[in-house]
């Protein structure tokens, strides 16, 4: 689709069969010319189909009925208009046209399709039950408040607005270590009462040996109690140190295990991990909202809408549904620390009710007998328990265990999770840019058209069409009815229309595969060439090209084609896929065996199964030790590769009560219908406009006038209307239109010339353009102030319906000398001889007058002149002297002495306009001449002629490589046209606007003046439209197909048009609009005065043309020279 054309569709439901068509026009093509193209299309049409005949209605069929139905109804029923006010709308009956500047009030039948509120994706319901009452539309009444794109006009004039980028930023969670825990004095009870036993019995067995040899015995007997008592009171004193030791390190234990449990239950628990992800999954899911919410999103028409564009990090980031199983983006981590014999366990437990809803651990400290040589924990007791020094480990890798019973017990935080009984689940996202090819399996066929359709819908919704294109390779499909309601979701998407220029994105068979994937090889074929050219920005190609995204159910043999050198093969390990060509494909299959080679992520679509894994797996030895402990020997290492399940509502219950279809329709349309109108600053700029258009006075005119003497009296009018008319002050001409009213251009020095740059392909309509700008010059100034020089690269045929106007002083093209045979060469150094001398010339005349530019000359000279027609008029005397007076003032003596002196020989002086059309051809003539280098002459006499009132416009239809520095220098207006490649666009307006998809041929432009001082997108004028303003220019309609080629010649006016037809014959055709501008002005110069001069002075010719080679016999002069 190019911006300046809507696809709408006609439904037909006659008697339980249906069909529905889809129509290609422009935007501003009337109701009643879009009624008249079905009607003489499908009357006309007769294409060899395959459909159902019980349920499907036949071309013949549609046209019966839609023949039946406008002989029968005055009211037309249209779904899915923009607002609803026009959903039934009545042909008899008036409104006011909203789209027009003045408002005015037309018939219904001549309103336009835009102004009608018909957008792309509008449907026409064409049926035999007249008890219809439910007309669907686009947008609620209720949605107007929503946005201002509803609540201001009736279009949808989307703007993509600027966007926010937000990015989590990388955090650690840094645990501390537990520390070491208290110790317990080492040695056992009997180390403790041992000493002082010991100590004590030594003492009494001395004390007894001693009194044996004592003659005191009381002495000795007080002195052995003592020595008892001594040891007795040391034991009790080292018991009693024993137990308030005992006592004091269980306490110190038990502030240590609460401190340690403290911190992680509530700084890093509660306070870090818990709120994080909880933080983190209400942020995910905002920033990647469900299914629901984008559909709500898309009535509203959010901002969010085409708003990623591909430097952004999210570019074709998309979300799979709802997974409990994503890792956070924060890490934990803790110090390092070696504690080989640690046996301190924890247990990490589910959250208490009612208890701020977080999981919280509990320290086990290994009882006493556990401490006993030889004993082992059971299985019971260790279960769920870890390491307190593997705690950062733990919790940053595992999540939960499963119980015999199906239990599920919590053992980390690996992935996001949140306890609360509302809390949603975060979104499972998929990289589609770097993924090279998606691999998806699934057995249900619904479920995989599901899976399609939930991705192209976030790629449509988040991606605008210039920056991702989905082309669709379905099942094999010859039903045509059954192939609409598989496209029904994507047909008016623009994403799935504008890759091919009338071509189908969706295949449903080998013929139409074959168109494809050609279409595709040839695309891709031009960016491999890019990247491997050496332009400084060709590395960084990949990032700038349409992404174009292939979802393949059945890939037509792909392997057995040229373009299969372009599936993406499998990077170097470790390295990540580079997609440098914007190539990305979606392969879905029943078996994992069928799918391609390489596969950066495989989805499992299974009835119980629903998840993805990725080529690469970093598996763990903790996962290796499943594979050994594995008791099947047909257990492989896939078994143990690390899998995301996910959850999607809209992929495994679509179409259910909860989930209607009809959901994905109407947002699809909305899609389709919002980014129509949203194109464009160009929204609203004409299909076409017609020469007389641009000429105000000529536009006024009805047909008759036109047709009889008021065109001559208009231009007469203007070129004897100098004082407004005049050339050395602007040189203002209208173009075409944009979408605010007329488009001008100015080739004045002090305006938007001197000299112009157009470009634009074969058919673009550049040398449309650039005849609307010199007939108009031509109709607004006459030949003594204006001349034109035509040099015609390409055969004759511009400067053929130029040349014959007075204002052209010479012609010359690479055809001119062939029939007397005289190169091509020759005649452009003759042209080169006489342009220069033109240049030479033009500098004596300006000397004459002592003034330094043509403008100053030819207003000098146009007072002189008057003077010495004043000069003999008593009534003009004031006039005669005040410009005398001005010449006196200038000082100058050249111009005074012409006061009163002969101005006979004073020679008049006019801006001339030299256009090169197929300049480039110039650099190869130039290969064939050593002596001249044409572009470089041409571009000096640009340079000094800025100030000899010369003006030069070059024409090319490949532009890239032949812009050097001197013309880039010298000329200060570009017009580009439809462009091939990006870099010709950017060569010309220094970006590729001109060269995108939904840019059309036949007159569309940008104009560019300067470094981007005005900027206009606008059409041109098509000088080939009829000079009986009654007979309007062809309709044309393209019948967009389910597949394979469109049909673009399903209707034209003036061949199916029978009512049309008979019309013109009693019309007078005639000659076209310049033809007849062009055949006036001719007849006007050629008028006489009553003294039988002529009344306008003819300019002389600067370049003539070659003397014939041979003369010819019939002149007696030279017959004495046949004997000879």
């Amino acid at each position: 689709m190019k911006n300046n054309e809507i696809l709408v569709s006609v439904k037909f439901n006659i008697k339980n069969r249906v069909r529905t068509l889809s129509f290609l026009v422009v935007k501003d093509i009337t109701l009643k010319e879009f009624i008249q193209g079905v009607y003489y299309g499908l009357k006309n049409f007769n294409p060899d189909e395959s459909i159902d005949a019980d349920t499907t209605l036949s071309i013949q069929d549609c046209f019966q009925a839609f023949e039946q139905y406008i002989k029968t109804h005055c009211e037309l029923l249209i779904l899915y208009t923009i607002m609803g006010e026009y959903s039934k709308v009545d042909i008899t009956e008036q409104s006011m046209d909203v789209l027009d500047q003045q408002k005015k009030v037309k018939n219904n039948y001549d309103l336009s399709l835009s102004s009608l509120g018909i957008v792309t994706s509008s449907e026409f319901f064409i049926t035999d039950n007249d008890m219809v009452t439910n007309v669907p539309q686009l947008f609620d009444k209720g949605d107007r408040e929503k946005t201002y794109i509803l609540r201001d006009n009736n279009t949808l004039e989307y703007n993509i607005s600027t966007r926010r980028l937000n990015v989590i930023e990388p955090t650690v969670i840094d645990i501390l270590p537990a520390g070491d825990m208290p110790t317990k004095a080492k040695g056992s009870l009997l180390d403790t009462i041992a000493p002082p036993l010991i100590t004590g019995l030594g003492m009494v067995g001395i004390r007894f040996f001693i009194s044996q040899f004592s003659s005191n015995s009381g002495l000795n007997d007080s002195m052995l109690a003592m020595t008892i008592a001594m040891p007795f009171m040391s034991a009790v004193t080292s018991l009693y140190n024993r137990r308030k030791q005992s006592k004091d390190y269980k306490q110190s234990v038990s502030e240590w295990k609460e401190k340690y449990e403290n911190y992680i239950n509530e700084t890093i628990i509660k306070k870090k991990i818990v709120k994080w992800q909880k933080d983190e999954i209400v942020y995910l899911n905002k920033a990647y909202p469900r299914m629901c919410t984008l559909f709500n999103q898309t009535g509203e028409i959010s901002t969010a809408i085409f708003a990623r564009s591909q430097n952004d990090n999210d570019f074709m980031r998309v979300t799979l549904g709802e997974s409990d199983e994503i890792k956070p983006s924060f890490q934990i981590k803790a110090e390092q620390k070696d504690d080989i014999f640690y046996d301190v366990r924890y247990k990490l437990h589910p959250p208490k009710k009612g208890k701020d809803e977080c999981p919280y651990i509990t320290i086990e400290i290994p009882p006493k007998h556990k401490n006993k040589k030889g004993y082992q924990q059971t299985t019971e007791e260790m279960k769920n328990q870890f390491l307190l020094t593997e705690l950062p480990y733990i919790f940053s890798t595992t999540q939960e265990t499963i119980g015999e019973n199906g239990e599920k017990e919590i053992t980390g935080f690996k992935f996001l999770r949140d306890s609360s009984a509302k809390a949603e689940k975060p979104p499972l996202l998929v990289d589609l840019k770097n993924i090279g090819t998606l691999g998806v399996i699934s057995k249900n066929d619904d479920v995989s058209l599901n899976f399609i359709r939930h991705l192209a819908f976030e790629l449509s919704f988040y991606h605008s069409p210039e920056d991702v294109q989905l082309v669709f390779f379905f099942n094999k499909e010859k039903d045509i009815e059954k192939q609409s309601d598989i496209i029904n979701d994507y047909m008016f998407l623009p994403h799935a229309n504008e890759l091919f220029d009338g071509l189908s994105q969706f295949v449903f068979d080998e013929k139409s595969a074959g168109e494809v994937y050609s279409q595709l090889q040839s695309i891709i074929s031009e960016r491999v060439k890019s990247n491997s050219s050496d332009e400084p920005d060709s590395n960084s190609l990949s990032e700038k090209v349409t992404q174009i995204i292939c979802f393949v159910l059945d890939d037509y043999d792909i392997k057995e084609k040229a373009f299969s050198k372009y599936i993406p093969e499998a990077p170097k390990e470790g390295e990540n896929y580079e997609n440098s060509l914007g190539l990305t494909f979606v392969f879905i299959q029943k078996e994992k065996g069928m799918l391609p080679k390489y596969c950066g992520s495989i989805v499992e679509l299974d009835e119980t199964i629903h998840r993805i894994s990725n080529r690469y797996n970093l598996l763990s030895h903790e996962t290796l030790s499943k594979l050994a402990r594995g008791k099947d020997s047909s257990t492989t290492t896939d078994d143990i590769i690390e899998y995301t399940n996910f959850t999607n509502d809209y992929i495994f219950n679509n179409g259910t009560k909860e989930h209607p279809n009809s959901e994905f329709d109407i947002a699809f349309r909305r899609l389709s219908s919002i980014y129509y109108t949203r194109i464009a600053e160009n929204g609203k700029v004409p299909s076409l406009v017609t020469l007389f258009e641009l000429f105000e006075d000529i536009y006024k005119l009805n047909n008759e006038q036109i047709l009889t003497d008021e065109l001559t009296n208009i231009i007469c009018k203007n070129w004897s209307d100098v004082q407004n008319n005049d050339v050395t002050r602007n040189m203002k001409v209208a173009v075409g239109k944009n979408e605010h009213g007329i488009t001008y251009l100015d080739l004045h020095e002090n305006a938007d010339g001197p000299h112009m740059l157009v470009a634009g392909t074969t058919g673009s309509g550049k040398s449309e353009t650039i005849i609307t700008y010199l007939i108009g010059l031509c109709v607004k100034y006459s030949p003594s102030d204006l001349n034109l020089m035509l040099v015609d690269m390409k055969g004759g045929g511009f400067s053929e319906r130029l040349g014959k106007l007075p204002h052209c002083v010479g012609t010359v093209t690479n055809t001119a000398g062939e029939s007397q045979g005289i190169s091509a060469v020759y005649m452009l150094k003759r042209f080169l001889e006489s342009l220069n001398a033109e240049v030479k010339n033009r500098q004596i005349i300006l000397s004459d007058l002592d003034v330094d530019n043509a403008d100053a000359y030819i207003r000098t000279y146009r007072k002189i002149k008057k003077i010495h027609e004043l000069k003999s008029n008593p009534n003009e005397r004031s006039k005669y002297e005040e410009l005398i007076q001005e010449i006196r003032d200038g000082k100058k003596e050249k111009q005074i002495r012409y006061i009163d002196g002969d101005i006979s020989k004073l020679k008049p002086l006019s801006h001339l306009i030299l256009v090169v059309d197929e300049f480039t051809e110039l650099k190869r003539f130039s290969s064939e001449s050593n002596d001249i280098d044409f572009i470089a002459e041409i571009t000096t006499i640009a340079r000094i002629g800025r100030t000899l009132g010369l003006h030069i416009i070059l024409v090319s239809q490949n532009i890239e490589g032949a812009i050097n520095d001197d013309i880039r220098v010298n000329t200060k207006s570009k017009i580009c046209l439809k462009v091939a490649t990006k870099q010709a666009s950017k060569e010309m307006l220094g970006t590729t606007d001109a060269a995108a998809a939904t840019m059309p041929g036949h007159g569309r432009a940008y104009i560019l003046v300067g470094t981007g001082s005005r900027y206009e997108y606008f059409q041109s004028a098509y000088t080939g439209a009829n000079k009986n303003t009654d007979i309007k220019p062809a309709t044309k309609m393209t019948y967009v197909t389910n597949t394979g080629e469109f049909i673009s010649d399903f209707y034209d006016s003036t061949k199916h048009n029978e009512v049309l037809k008979a019309k013109n014959k009693k019309l007078s055709f005639g000659i076209t609009q310049l033809e007849y501008v062009v055949e006036k002005i001719i007849e006007i110069t050629s008028q006489k005065t009553s003294n039988g001069t002529n009344k306008y002075d003819v300019p002389e010719k600067i370049f003539l043309e070659p003397l014939p080679v041979l003369l010819s016999d019939d002149n007696d002069e030279f017959n004495e020279w046949n004997e000879v």
